[in-house]
């Protein structure tokens, strides 16, 4: 009597990614500690950041305020915490249990396997649907982006950027989806600048989803309030708004249009046609943000709305533009795609921008001890990522337009979404269930 065979487990292709991103993580945030520690420069820098965060988790455990913390910074002298008290409670309280180099390998780690599931999402929505194909991908992506200068000052700092980049992007894998909103809200209670999201809904007349975002943001704020109703009235009354606290505005690493501004200018003092130039940008960068969803590119204009919102915040230091990473991992798939060979040479343009820290190359200072007298082309230099943004916000248009034809909304008001995809001779049943 013969017995049939008994079939073995299967793993399907999300946990096969899974398995292969916490080991590359891991194995990516030991060699970034063993390479950084070693350098004189970067040795200085290491954890400098996630110092304040742990000490803020301590605060947190002691029952004091977080807002009379100061860590005293060999490098950068008094460094307060500058987030809401959930932040603190979430991440930094559990962490702050961990002595540092511990704690250093597992934030890094932990922050690599987001960015990780970043690439897995942006490919996903880039079209790509062969299993095998993703998974490898997502291996080398992550190899290759963990690399990108906002990555590697992440990883030094022992920054949250790519937590709130997750969290958002997990919103735009679907223009209409159920949920939307519940993300951008989270990430905006743990670090107001995800805001700018809110206004691309309402831009795109997404109601529903502007007003799930809404309420997740006020959710936080109200946990925060139960946990730390004290801290939660310091920040939450006035303290959010000082971004003096971040740092000297001028300082060459804060790559927003203030950062460039106040080197160009020599201050640090906002003057009212600041505000008013900002808000030109902020509503320009809806506007083409807009124009892209019309054209059934939602990605794109989660894109230009994170472009945006990185130029017209008052700090956005060279880590915060980790949200570039998905549109520059989108943009080299459709230049494959279409064989697009401008497309592949703007993208490896871009790659060399997002990599090369080209103002320390030339010897213009970090931390000057005054705003620094410089000439025009290193003003450029110091000023690379907004000065790329606003290329990418005037171009972008011309791009959309040549590229994504105007499509009409359905019945029910929604714009359909055009997604290229590689064609396959076939897809497995596990693709076919692959969410975006």
């Amino acid at each position: 009597m013969s017995s049939s065979p008994v079939a073995g487990p299967r793993f399907g292709p999300r946990v096969i990614a899974t398995a292969a991103v916490v080991l590359t993580s891991v194995a990516l945030a030991v060699l970034a500690a063993y390479v950084f520690l070693r350098d004189p420069y970067w040795s200085l820098r290491w954890t400098v950041d996630l110092k304040v965060y742990l000490a803020a988790g301590q605060t947190v455990r002691d029952g004091q305020s977080l807002y009379d913390l100061v860590v005293q910074s060999p490098l950068y002298g008094p460094m307060p915490y500058m987030y809401p008290p959930l932040t603190a409670i979430l991440f930094f309280v559990p962490l702050s249990l961990l002595p540092i180099g511990a704690a250093s390998l597992v934030w890094n780690a932990v922050s690599l396997m987001a960015l990780g599931a970043v690439v897995w999402i942006t490919l996903g929505i880039a079209g790509i649907r062969d299993s095998r194909a993703k998974v490898v991908l997502t291996v080398v992506l992550l190899v290759l982006t963990a690399w990108l200068l906002p990555v590697r000052v992440q990883l030094i700092a022992g920054q949250i950027n790519m937590f709130l980049l997750l969290l958002v992007l997990l919103d735009f894998r679907k223009p209409f989806g159920r949920w939307m909103g519940i993300g951008i809200g989270i990430a905006a209670g743990l670090k107001v600048t995800p805001l700018i999201f809110v206004g691309y809904l309402v831009f795109t007349k997404r109601w529903k989803a502007a007003r799930t975002a809404v309420l997740a943001f006020l959710g936080t704020v109200l946990v925060g309030f139960l946990v730390k109703p004290s801290d939660s009235a310091t920040y939450w009354g006035g303290l959010v708004l000082h971004a003096s606290r971040a740092g000297g505005v001028f300082d060459t690493p804060n790559q927003s249009m203030v950062g460039a501004m106040s080197r160009v200018l020599r201050t640090d003092v906002f003057a009212p046609w600041w505000f008013a130039l900002l808000g030109l940008v902020a509503l320009y960068g809806l506007f083409v943000a807009t124009l892209a969803f019309r054209r059934g590119a939602d990605f794109l204009g989660f894109s230009a709305a994170a472009i945006t919102g990185l130029l017209v915040s008052p700090v956005s230091w060279e880590h915060h533009w980790v949200y570039v990473i998905p549109l520059m991992i989108w943009l080299a798939v459709w230049a494959y795609q279409k064989r697009a060979v401008g497309v592949a040479i703007g993208t490896a343009l871009l790659s060399v921008v997002f990599t090369v820290r080209v103002f320390m190359i030339v010897g213009i200072q970090e931390s000057p001890p005054r705003p620094m007298d410089l000439a025009v082309w290193q003003q450029v230099i110091a000023s690379l990522f907004p000065v790329t943004g606003l290329l990418l916000l005037l171009l972008g248009p011309l791009w959309i337009r040549r590229n994504f034809p105007p499509v009409h909304a359905a019945p029910d008001g929604t714009v359909p979404q055009q997604v290229a995809i590689i064609p396959q001779a076939r897809r497995s049943t596990e693709d076919r269930e692959m969410v975006g």
